[in-house]
């Protein structure tokens, strides 16, 4: 993969759930598996069952992590965009009292 590598949203990454337009997340790396679908040795369903999530607590059921360095270079798209969450508000001494 290149060194400027593209960065995608969780949102852009879901749009890509069709068997003829495949990619999953695996340790927030993207990857386009639509051509690899036919090689899978789990079959295609499998892959399919993933189209457009992070699949990465699947892969690691049955994969080691250092495989994923045999597909990176021609299979990698991007990585995944880092989200950070909304802090809650502090909940003040009332709010013990009353609800939201």
């Amino acid at each position: 993969m290149a060194s400027s590598v593209p960065v995608y949203s969780r949102q852009d990454v879901s749009r890509h759930n069709t068997a003829k337009d495949l990619w999953i997340v695996i340790d927030k790396e993207v990857y386009d598996v639509t051509q690899f679908q036919a090689e899978h040795p789990g079959g295609e369903k499998i892959l399919r069952k993933v189209a457009g999530k992070d699949a990465t607590d699947k892969f690691l059921e049955y994969h080691g992590a250092s495989i994923l360095s045999r597909y990176r270079e021609r299979s990698q798209v991007g990585v995944l965009k880092e989200e950070t969450k909304p802090q809650e508000p502090k909940k003040g001494f009332l709010s013990r009292f009353f609800r939201s």
